[in-house]
């Protein structure tokens, strides 16, 4: 889901990304479900999408804010032709634990609740308001580069986790405690681990110990497509990422991501993205 407006920022060695992007419907590849171990925040600069927390799916207009916590399987993705502009920062609260009392009494009961998933806000409450000048904030810190910008970035940083404190203990959480969620996300894992082996439709069911159809029903509703297609996509994803970042070969990658064709492999690839393995290399090697 990539185009020219996309890009990453870092400060420095803190744990913390922050992504500008645009989501577009006209976009062949959209974002795969997935899950990570950092808490995540996405701020809606213009237009709208969707976003898909744990088989929830809501819309996000201009202004609104998300906030996902942590092991939470999501993806954003839009149906509309005019792009969404998005900035989306994933922090890792661990970051903060040796400041024992602090992270024990502020942070661990936000991000260790079972109930909290996520929070939606619209654009005139108070919190998310705040929380986006704040995004903003760093926005221009990461673009400017100025010196000791990672002194203020890790400042912007604590004072939106201190709204995700006051947001989690004002608003009302929405408890959901789901066995299938567990077991979707072991099929998950399994295909994250083996996708670059010759794996089946039964294995991925065998590793959840369920029934073809019980497998079937949960990646539509968690992941909004079936297990062969997740597979395929992710498969993709990661020869796309060998693709921009190594000088190996087609067949090379093609066969290293579980494909045993090279000429499905491409038939694939054009779907997905749009283009020949070839064109998008050079697409993505010559914008750097």
């Amino acid at each position: 889901m990539k185009t020219s407006q996309d890009a990453q920022y870092t400060f420095g060695s803190l744990p913390v990304l922050l992504e500008q992007r645009e989501v577009c419907g006209a976009d062949p590849h959209q974002e795969l479900a997935h899950w990570h171990d950092m808490l995540e925040l996405i701020q809606v600069k213009s237009g709208q999408m969707h976003c898909h927390v744990n088989g929830s799916d809501f819309l996000l207009k201009k202004g609104d804010i998300c906030i996902i916590n942590e092991e939470q399987i999501h993806r954003i993705y839009s149906n509309e032709e005019m792009p969404c502009s998005t900035n989306t920062l994933t922090i890792s609260p661990a970051m903060l634990q040796n400041i024992t009392d602090m992270y024990n009494k502020l942070i661990l009961p936000v991000i260790s609740d079972s109930d909290f998933t996520h929070i939606r806000m619209n654009g005139r409450n108070s919190h998310a308001r705040m929380i986006s000048d704040l995004m903003d904030e760093m926005m221009k810190l990461a673009k400017d580069q100025p010196v000791g910008c990672e002194l203020q970035a890790l400042a912007c940083v604590a004072m939106i986790l201190r709204q995700v404190y006051l947001v989690h203990s004002e608003e009302p959480i929405e408890i959901e405690h789901d066995e299938d969620l567990r077991l979707h996300k072991k099929m998950t894992a399994y295909i994250y681990e083996h996708y670059n082996e010759p794996i089946s439709l039964d294995d991925i069911v065998a590793s959840a110990d369920i029934s073809r159809s019980k497998c079937s029903v949960l990646f539509h509703k968690y992941a909004e497509t079936s297990p062969i297609d997740f597979l395929n996509a992710y498969r993709l994803e990661m020869a796309a990422g060998q693709l921009c970042n190594t000088g190996n070969t087609v067949a090379s990658i093609a066969f290293a991501c579980g494909f045993n064709q090279q000429s499905y492999f491409s038939r694939m690839f054009v779907r997905e993205y749009g283009m020949t393995p070839k064109a998008y290399r050079q697409a993505h090697q010559s914008a750097r």
